[in-house]
């Protein structure tokens, strides 16, 4: 008779948990990493459309015309405070998810290492039995021999 783990269910139902909360958490890291980008582009944004008033400023440009050009700056800055608001969140959930990531690892390494100490519980049976198997016959021919 081979070795079964009487809970082989349950360790299939941890490494299903835990592959879902990593999933998570690759997910959550996307998240972040797409905010980023867009802070990043809106931020490169800014920085052209001051280099352009810079230069239409240069060339003379009217009051009304600065003006909507600030407007545009301060839509983008509320934007760019929107979006880091937005990443400071989705960094609190990726620590939280990190955290259900663990839970469900640890879960799943005890049980495994219960698996792996009732294994070699297993082979230790299995090599003593042997052990005495062969003891057995030798005596039997020993005996039989006589």
């Amino acid at each position: 008779m081979g070795f079964r783990f009487s809970l082989a269910a349950v360790l299939r139902l941890r490494e299903s948990l835990e592959r879902r909360e990593y999933l998570a958490l690759q997910a959550r890291h996307s998240q972040v990493a797409e905010v980023r980008s867009d802070i990043k582009a809106l931020e490169q944004a800014l920085v052209q459309a001051r280099i352009q008033r810079a230069n239409q400023l240069k060339d003379g440009l009217s009051a009304a015309h600065l003006q909507l050009e600030l407007a545009g700056e301060a839509r983008i800055q509320q934007k760019r405070q929107s979006l880091l608001a937005k990443l400071a969140d989705l960094q609190n959930k990726v620590k939280e998810q990190i955290s259900k990531y663990q839970q469900a690892r640890r879960e799943r390494e005890t049980l495994e290492a219960l698996r792996r100490k009732q294994f070699e519980e297993y082979t230790r049976e299995q090599a003593v039995r042997e052990q005495q198997a062969n003891d057995e016959l030798f005596l039997l021919r020993r005996l039989h021999g006589k």
